[in-house]
Parts: structure tokens; C-alpha cells; sequence
């Protein structure tokens, strides 16, 4: 067989009676490697009898993708696994070339353009190898190309809203990365085995983050050069995931999943725009709070204690809404604002990235040689407390502090502290209507997050009329 010609063959000329061909392609996706005993080599002298498998999957134009799945000892496989990676292009040489819809380990492959697929065993003659030739850039180029056009995709906040009803799908996202966590090392309860994990919150322009968890690991790996706010994915069969502890939508990978990285489309250009524009990752939830005041206060009519809205947000009561209002009557047991606690936020004007308490102007370069310009808001930490428990570290945040204290936050920075101490006594230990919107804790907010949008001092009669027993 080794002496015979081979030719070289495009992957939309693949067809049953193709032999002997070399078809030169780029990885666009990898799955990890399986390792299964073989019972038919088992014998006293031969202990290597572990086989083993791993799937590349190629393409060679913009259109056209197929599936290559390569077959053999533990040694050779683990061996094509160190060697081939997302990105690289290959010679593939005398595959046998399968009809798709025969193979049954197609179903867990990634969906292909071609109607075949492509095997490999230990012959010697049929074998993967890096492409040394000509054209090497040109075929790069192709890992930027898409699989799907932007128009198949949905965004995050549909997934969201579909809730359970659709756990278990398989769908398209085009989003970018909001944060990248650490890697983790967990065992697999099923073979004991040690596995790492990855989990990257993306978002969109419908939605301020969502968690993915990575198993891959040529994922897992290529995730390190992931930038926040920069990095656009956009990810074809992606698998919807209900965590039924944070009782929120997640996503996962499945060995259909492909990910193309920063896609050569319109639409990632514009959602690129779009993320650069927003603050720093950290600070998201400061800006949530910030623009909390878009809320109308006269819909926020739901009166609740303090241990009905912890039960609601964290407890017994807890529900699939990722956020919900209140309205609270409760007694201001923390308000300092004449003491030591931080209470004034910085940003910059220009970009809107809030700034350290030891950044005297932004730190993006491209703020870099504007004139300092900073701008600043209240931000107030504030505990309530009424007859059934206490809520700590509440923000009285930008607008909502402004209203409740009468005064801007300029004209508060020229105040002595004898006047900031007769403000805050206004207040303290004073029994308040609060208004609050409540984000729950999620996979990409790890404590919940309480901003009183309206605080004003109560009348024994309206407490007396709406304050609740539990």
C-alpha cells in the first residue's frame, strides 16, 4: 500500500471511493483523548492494552469542514495529542473515508460540512503530520472564519429568559469574555480520576454575564490567552445548562462544540465596540448600581422584612429571577458619613472606568495624557435593621444618595464634619421606607448585591399600616 500514489484531495471532493489522498487542513476544534481497555489484546505478556482515541476536526476552505478521528495504542494517541493543537495545519494522509451517517461516534462529534468523515489507525503509511509546504498563513487564516453565520446565534438574555425549558439544548452565542477565573483541579466522582476546569463568564450586548465550564483540555490551555473585554468567541453548539443551586442558566461544552476566537464578522466587530466602551470587569456591579435609579420607584410596592428578603435572595424562598424589588421599613444602623468609611467613588470622565483610592488620574493609556478628569458619586455602605434581622453593606449609590441627602456630592466634599454629622443624624437609627432593587448571588457575582434606590425617613402611621410581622 505504501508504494501507491497519492494525491491530494480537497475536503467537497471527499467522496466512498476516495483512497489514498492526502487532504491538508487546519484544526479548528479537539477533542480531548479517550482511553478504553482492549479485551481482545489482553494476555499475560502484552500489559499495554489500553487503546485509545481523539477526534481533530479540519477545514480547508471557508465552507467546507470534516471530522477525522484517529484510532490506536495509548502511547500513539497521547502522542497526537502533545503534537496537534487548534491552530495548526495538517497533512492528513490515507484516511479511510466513512460515510457520516454510519459513523455512530459522529453524533458526538462536531456537525460537519462534509458527508463523510475521515479514520485512522496505527498503519504506518496513514498518518497525521504538520504541514511543511506552502500556503501555511492563507490556511490559518480560516481558524477566524465562523462556522455558523452571526445571524444562527442567540443572545444570552434569551437563554436566560428560557430558564429550565430549555436545559439540555444545544445552541449558537456570539459573545465576548468578561472575566476568566482560575483553573481548578476536581475529581471525577465516576473514576476517581483528576480533571481541571475552567470557568470564563461571557456576555453580550442583551446580557451583563453568563458562566461557561471548560473540561477541554486544549481549551483549558488556550483560555490563558483569553483578554477580558477584548476577547469575542463566537461558539457553535454550545450546551445550556440549569444550575440548580444558583437556580440560573449556565453553559457548557459538549464534544459538538466548536469555538471560533475573535471571528472575522461584522457583528463581533460591533460587539467589540461595545464592551470596550464598559468599565472595567471588576467594577460591573458598581455600574449596575449606578444605573439602578432607570428603575421606576413607583412600581416598587412589594413591602417584605429583612428576613423575608434574605429567605427570597439566598434562602427557603429563593426562585429563578435574577433580580427582584422591595420595599423595606427599617431602622439605618449604619450611615457614616463623618467617619472613616470610604463614601465617594471615582471615574474617570473620559472612558468611565472607576478609579483606586491611590489612582490620582485613570491608568488606560489612552486616558494617559488627557488632564487629570475625574468625576465622582456617592457611595454609601448602608446596614438596615427592623424586628426580624439586620441587611449589611446595602449601596446607597450616585442619584438615590443625592435625593436622599438633598445635597450633590460636590457640595457634600466642602461640608465640615460638624454639618456631615447633622446629616447623618438625620438619618441614623431613624426608622426609613427604603426602596431596594436586589440582584442575586449567581456564577458571576459571588455575594448579593442590595442598592437602595429611595430612602426617606417613615411616619409612625405608614410603618404602623405596611410594616410586616415575618
Amino acid at each position: 500500500m505504501s508504494s501507491d500514489i497519492v494525491i491530494t484531495k480537497r475536503i467537497n471532493k471527499i467522496d466512498h471511493e476516495s483512497r489514498n489522498f492526502l487532504l491538508i487542513g487546519v484544526i479548528i476544534a479537539k477533542s480531548d483523548p479517550k482511553f478504553f481497555e482492549s479485551s481482545s489484546m489482553r494476555s499475560e505478556k502484552d500489559s499495554d492494552t489500553a487503546r485509545g482515541v481523539i477526534t481533530l476536526t479540519v477545514r480547508d476552505s471557508e465552507r467546507d469542514t470534516i471530522n477525522c478521528t484517529i484510532w490506536g495504542s495509548q502511547v500513539m494517541i497521547e502522542s497526537y495529542d502533545s503534537l496537534f493543537h487548534i491552530g495548526d495545519v495538517v497533512n492528513i494522509i490515507k484516511p479511510k473515508v466513512l460515510p457520516s451517517c454510519h459513523d455512530r461516534a459522529e453524533q458526538f462529534n462536531p456537525t460537519t460540512t462534509s458527508m463523510f468523515s475521515l479514520s485512522l489507525g496505527e498503519q504506518e503509511d496513514c498518518k497525521i503530520k504538520l504541514h511543511e509546504g506552502s500556503g501555511i498563513e492563507s490556511m490559518k487564516k480560516l481558524v477566524f472564519v465562523p462556522t455558523v453565520p452571526a445571524s444562527e446565534t442567540y443572545s444570552l438574555a434569551d437563554i436566560a429568559a428560557g430558564g429550565q425549558n430549555i436545559n439540555g439544548q444545544s445552541l449558537n452565542i456570539l459573545v465576548a469574555v468578561r472575566s476568566v477565573r482560575p483553573k481548578k483541579q476536581i475529581v471525577v466522582a465516576k473514576t476517581g480520576k483528576l480533571k481541571y476546569l475552567r470557568e470564563v463568564i461571557l456576555m453580550d450586548a442583551s446580557h451583563a454575564g453568563m458562566s461557561m465550564k471548560f473540561w477541554s483540555n486544549e481549551l483549558i490551555v488556550r483560555i490563558d490567552k483569553w483578554i477580558p473585554l477584548t476577547t469575542i468567541l463566537l461558539i457553535k453548539d454550545v450546551r445550556v445548562e440549569f444550575d440548580q443551586y444558583y437556580k440560573t442558566v449556565c453553559l457548557g461544552m459538549s464534544g459538538r462544540t466548536i469555538i471560533t476566537e475573535d471571528p472575522a464578522i461584522e457583528e463581533a466587530d460591533k460587539l467589540l465596540v461595545y464592551v470596550t466602551k464598559l468599565s472595567s470587569v471588576q467594577d460591573l456591579d458598581i455600574t449596575c448600581s449606578l444605573l439602578s435609579n432607570t428603575t421606576d420607584l413607583a412600581t416598587i410596592t412589594s413591602v417584605m422584612t429583612v428576613k423575608q428578603i434574605l429567605d427570597r435572595a439566598e434562602g427557603d424562598l429563593k426562585t429563578e429571577e435574577e433580580q427582584f424589588t422591595v420595599l423595606c421599613y427599617a431602622v439605618l444602623t449604619k450611615f457614616d458619613l463623618d467617619g472613616c468609611t470610604r463614601i465617594i467613588g471615582r471615574k474617570c470622565f473620559s472612558c468611565k472606568t472607576f478609579l483606586r483610592i491611590s489612582d490620582s488620574k485613570c491608568q488606560r493609556e489612552e486616558c494617559q495624557y488627557n488632564p487629570p478628569n475625574v468625576s465622582v458619586f456617592f457611595d454609601i455602605p448602608v446596614d438596615i435593621t427592623d424586628h426580624t434581622g439586620t441587611l449589611s453593606n446595602c449601596s446607597l449609590m450616585n442619584q438615590a444618595a443625592e435625593n436622599t441627602l438633598k445635597c450633590k456630592v460636590e457640595s457634600f466634599l466642602k461640608m465640615g464634619d460638624s454639618q456631615k454629622g447633622k446629616l447623618k443624624w438625620r438619618f441614623l437609627l431613624e426608622r426609613c421606607s427604603l426602596k431596594l432593587i436586589v440582584k442575586r448571588k449567581s456564577p458571576i457575582r459571588f455575594q448579593t448585591l442590595y442598592s437602595i434606590v429611595e430612602c426617606t425617613v417613615a411616619s409612625p402611621r405608614e410603618v404602623e399600616s405596611k410594616i410586616k410581622v415575618y
